[in-house]
């Protein structure tokens, strides 16, 4: 058992009622029963995902290797996305030992928050803000997953809701997807995060966004 498995059976990723629902999703696992291997699931997934995470000794291409490994057969998808960021909420509260690849991401991201929000550490929405930044520093394309994607429409999405125009382009929309863990988590944080400010965050943090 990977030693972070261990804080995640308590926390129990995705289940807290003040998350998101993540809903079990059972990925294409043809090839692991012709292995009679037992399917992995989405909280195993994010758990063996996590685990990579905070214990890398740095944001490099090893690490990138290592996480899509995990994912290579199943690939990346909303639920198994919305349950590592829930656990890594969870796990930041708990105050989980952390690798120098999560602890310098989280010095990074605890100082764009303090600078553009002036939240403290006791902030209702410190964490959860922390947590999304971390995201977007080490596993960018799992916050796109989430539907936090590109300026305009994500591929394969054709209901929009929360048009919101960006600080640094006034003429500029964000759009959050209807039903999208994105959209769950602006109608839930929106009163301390606008999402214009939350588009200035991630590109603090070195999210390319394109159009």
């Amino acid at each position: 058992m990977h030693p972070f498995n261990e804080i995640m059976e308590c926390l129990c990723i995705g289940q807290s009622s003040t998350r998101y629902d993540v809903v079990e999703e059972q990925p294409d696992v043809e090839f692991l029963h012709e292995k009679k291997h037992p399917p992995q699931t989405t909280q195993s997934l994010a758990e063996d995902i996590l685990s990579i995470l905070y214990a890398a000794d740095a944001n490099d291409d090893n690490l990138v290797h290592r996480i899509q490994d995990i994912v290579r057969e199943t690939g990346w998808y909303d639920s198994l996305a919305a349950a590592v960021l829930t656990g890594l909420e969870n796990a930041l509260k708990t105050e989980a030992p952390m690798g120098q690849a999560m602890r310098d991401a989280y010095d990074k991201v605890a100082k764009v928050v303090e600078e553009i929000w002036q939240f403290a550490k006791d902030h209702p929405v410190f964490v959860a803000v922390v947590a999304l930044g971390i995201l977007v520093v080490l596993a960018p394309w799992a916050i796109e997953v989430l539907g936090f994607g590109e300026l305009g429409p994500i591929e394969g999405m054709s209901c929009w809701s929360l048009y919101i125009h960006v600080l640094a382009d006034p003429d500029a929309v964000f759009f959050f997807p209807v039903g999208t863990f994105a959209a769950w988590w602006q109608s839930t944080y929106g009163g301390y995060v606008p999402a214009g400010s939350l588009f200035s965050f991630f590109q603090r943090l070195g999210m390319v966004w394109k159009w």
